[in-house]
């Protein structure tokens, strides 16, 4: 027994100093792939989630100031919180928004933007509930519809999530980062990838945010996605990490655009249906950034005209439970 003991002691010895020289080397050779564990895909790359966010256990990456912006919204307690993705953190459309409230309905006009670029609606559920409806706000909008249909390199959002352990590992240790490297590496080519957040996912995020906020005393005013993009001319480079192929991009954009419309219909929240409205303004390619999915001033205005009369009617409606 002793000898099986002292055995047992030299492989464990051997195996803790192999991983500890490895992780002395990477860390020697300057090696960092430090990113969330299990989730990467078009944007941001690990060395944008390095450089401009900061990593959360629960929502993956946020904003550089995120806590500091909680913080001070919980002294000035704004009116309106304005979620989304990069649309709405680069987006200019809730100080447009908040200026026409202040014309029409001074009660709304304070509000804080706390998108995030790179969110699907899985990390705006978990921010919702979280970080969000501490604040008691009177109406959140809700601005998703375009990460969630991205390709998922790793597992979909929902399966993502790992321990504390893990997230720690995924931070700190050079080795775990290699071999998450790796693994990415061998996943299987985009036409084998499913969507980050799939359709009826999608639609039940959705809804358990206007349950949750309902419940809280607080209306969820859901935003479709516009874009100006049109089958035969759509931006090649989304072939390259963000679908599966070209063709698929704009249905796919639509069947997500209508399936934020149905969860405003199971549930009663208002729709802004900005994908709509533009779809049907003339001036909409002056809107649009290249890519067609970030908003230009003109874009931000635009949305902002739509979105305004949205939160005023949200605010003048009953809180409303899920319809089933």
């Amino acid at each position: 027994m002793k000898i099986l003991t002292r055995r047992l002691l030299l492989v464990v010895t051997a195996i803790v100093v192999g991983f500890a020289g490895v992780e002395l080397a990477l860390r020697l050779t300057g090696f960092s792939f430090r990113t969330y564990p299990s989730v990467q895909f078009g944007w941001p790359e690990p060395a944008n989630i390095s450089d401009l966010f900061d990593p959360d256990p629960d929502l993956f990456w946020v904003t550089r100031g995120y806590a500091e912006e909680l913080n001070s919204a919980r002294h000035t307690q704004p009116a309106i919180v304005f979620m989304g993705d990069s649309c709405t953190q680069f987006g200019t459309y809730p100080t447009m928004t908040l200026t026409r409230l202040r014309a029409r309905q001074f009660s709304l006009a304070s509000g804080i933007k706390l998108g995030v670029a790179g969110w699907s609606s899985e990390q705006g559920l978990t921010q919702l509930e979280r970080d969000i409806i501490p604040l008691h706000p009177s109406i959140v909008t809700v601005y998703f519809g375009w990460n969630d249909h991205w390709v998922a390199l790793g597992p979909e959002d929902a399966d993502a999530h790992v321990s504390r352990a893990g997230f720690w590992m995924s931070q700190h240790s050079r080795l775990w980062q290699l071999l998450t490297k790796a693994r990415l590496a061998a996943a299987p080519a985009l036409a084998g990838r499913p969507n980050r957040v799939p359709l009826d996912r999608y639609v039940s995020n959705l809804e358990a945010m206007v349950q949750l906020a309902n419940a809280a005393g607080i209306r969820i005013v859901l935003i479709t996605a516009p874009t100006n993009h049109e089958p035969g001319r759509e931006p090649a480079y989304l072939a390259k990490r963000h679908v599966r192929a070209l063709s698929e991009l704009v249905p796919l954009h639509r069947a997500y655009a209508e399936a934020t419309r149905r969860a405003g219909r199971e549930t009663g929240a208002v729709v802004c249906d900005a994908a709509a409205a533009f779809d049907a303004d003339a001036d909409r390619l002056s809107y649009f950034e290249q890519d067609g999915i970030h908003l230009k001033a003109p874009g931000n205005s635009a949305l902002a005209d739509l979105l305004a009369p949205c939160v005023m009617q949200a605010a003048a409606q009953p809180l409303l439970q899920t319809r089933r």
